[in-house]
C-alpha cells in the first residue's frame, strides 16, 4: 500500500489544498477569489505542525470563504447566501435602517431555513414556514410580505448568479388576513389628550403632531432651521433612528444613533402650520434659551426643537416612554404613537381636506 501523507491532499474546486513542507510542517493553501487591487487571484497560506491541525485550519478557512465572499454553488447554503447577498448586494444600496431589517430577519425568524443548502430550498417549504409563522405566531399579513420580499430579492439574485435555476418564492401564496383596524383618538379622547398636554414640559411636541401628522423619527430630528416662521412652515428633512451598526467589534455597542434621509422621496415635504403652532413654537424656543442659561456649560446647542433641560435630543424610546405617561395623565387608554399621526389626517379629513393635499402633506404616494 503506497504512503500517501506527504502528498497534496486537494479538495473540491477552489476549495483549497494541503501540504507538507520540506521542513516537516503541513502547509493549507486556499483560493479566496480576487484581489482587486492587484487583479490577481487572491490566495491564503497557512502553516501547521501536524496534518491534523492542517485539515481542520483548511475546513474553518474554506467555510469563511464560503461566507464572506466565494461560494460553491453545490454546497452553499440558504444562510450563507443570505449573508453574501447583504454584504455585497444590500449594504451599500439601502439605507441602513432597511439593511438592518433585512439583518433581522435572517437572525430572528429565517434562522429555521439557514441550514438549508440553497440548490434544495423547495416552494412547499416556505409555504409550511409562512403558514407557521401566521398561524402559531400571529404574523400579520404585513410583516409576512416584508419577510418575504426581502427573501425574494435575495433569491432572485441567485437565480441571476445561476446558483438556482427558478425562485422558489415565485411559487409561494401568502397567507392573507384582514387589515388592522387603524386606530384615533375621538374628539373627547382628543381633547383630554390636548389639556393633558398642557400639565407637561414636552406637550407642545404632542400638539405639534397633531397639528402635522409626523412621524416619530421626523418629530424628533426636527431642527429650528426646518422651520419658516415668516410663512409658517415645517420642512421635514430628516428622521432619527437607533439602529443596528454594520459591523459592532468585540464590547461595542451593537446599536447607535442614525440620522436618515426620510422614509421615501415623497417624505421630504413641507407642512403648513396653524398660527397659534407658530406662536407655541415660538414659546418653546423661549424655554429652551432659559434652560441654556441655567445649566450653562452643559448646554448642547445643536440646534434641535425637541430637546431636554441640556437641549439634547430624544431617542424614539425616552420619548415614548413620555408620551405614555401623558396618556396615563389624560386618562383615555393606550394608543400608539402613530395613533396621532391617524388622527391627524382624519381629523383633515372630516374638515374637508381633499386626498391629494393630505397625502402630500402625510409624505405618502
Amino acid at each position: 500500500m503506497k504512503d500517501t501523507s506527504k502528498k497534496a491532499l486537494h479538495r473540491g474546486h477552489n476549495e483549497g489544498n494541503i501540504r507538507q513542507r520540506t521542513d516537516g510542517r503541513w502547509e493549507v493553501r486556499l483560493s479566496a477569489g480576487i484581489d482587486y487591487k492587484t487583479g490577481k487571484p487572491r490566495r491564503t497560506s497557512t502553516c501547521c505542525n501536524t496534518r491534523q491541525e492542517a485539515i481542520a485550519v483548511l475546513q474553518q478557512q474554506a467555510h469563511e470563504v464560503r461566507t464572506q465572499g466565494w461560494r460553491d454553488p453545490m454546497s452553499v447554503t440558504l444562510g450563507e447566501w443570505y449573508e453574501y447577498w447583504l454584504n455585497t448586494y444590500m449594504k451599500d444600496t439601502v439605507k441602513q435602517s432597511t439593511y438592518a431589517s433585512y439583518r433581522s430577519y435572517l437572525n430572528k425568524h429565517f434562522c429555521v431555513l439557514r441550514k438549508i443548502l440553497l440548490k434544495k430550498l423547495e416552494p412547499h417549504t416556505l409555504q409550511e414556514f409562512y403558514n407557521y409563522k401566521c398561524r402559531e405566531e400571529g404574523l400579520s399579513p404585513k410583516t409576512l410580505r416584508n419577510y418575504h420580499m426581502a427573501l425574494h430579492k435575495c433569491l432572485q439574485q441567485a437565480v441571476k448568479e445561476r446558483l438556482l435555476i427558478y425562485n422558489p418564492c415565485d411559487a409561494v401564496t401568502l397567507p392573507s388576513g384582514e387589515k388592522p383596524e387603524i386606530v384615533v383618538f375621538t374628539n373627547d379622547q382628543q381633547r383630554a389628550l390636548v389639556q393633558a398636554s398642557y400639565r407637561h414640559r414636552y406637550g407642545v411636541f404632542i400638539r405639534l403632531d397633531l397639528c402635522t401628522g409626523l412621524r416619530m423619527g421626523e418629530l424628533l430630528a426636527l431642527k429650528w432651521e426646518d422651520i419658516d416662521f415668516s410663512t409658517a412652515q415645517l420642512h421635514v428633512r430628516r428622521t432619527i433612528n437607533r439602529l443596528a451598526k454594520y459591523e459592532a467589534h468585540d464590547g461595542e455597542n451593537k446599536t447607535e444613533i442614525v440620522f436618515g434621509t426620510p422614509k421615501t422621496k415623497n417624505s421630504r415635504r413641507t407642512i403648513p402650520l396653524t398660527r397659534t403652532m407658530v406662536d407655541e413654537l415660538t414659546r418653546w424656543k423661549q424655554q429652551q434659551a432659559q434652560d441654556k442659561q441655567r445649566v450653562g456649560d452643559k448646554y448642547t446647542d445643536d440646534g434641535f426643537i425637541v430637546t431636554n433641560e441640556f437641549c439634547h435630543y430624544f431617542e424614539q424610546k425616552t420619548f415614548k416612554d413620555y408620551y405614555d405617561r401623558l396618556l396615563k395623565d389624560a386618562d383615555i387608554g393606550h394608543f400608539t404613537f402613530h395613533a396621532l399621526r391617524h388622527t391627524f389626517a382624519t381629523r383633515a379629513l372630516e374638515r374637508g381636506m381633499d386626498y391629494k393635499t393630505l397625502s402630500a402633506i402625510l409624505g405618502h404616494y
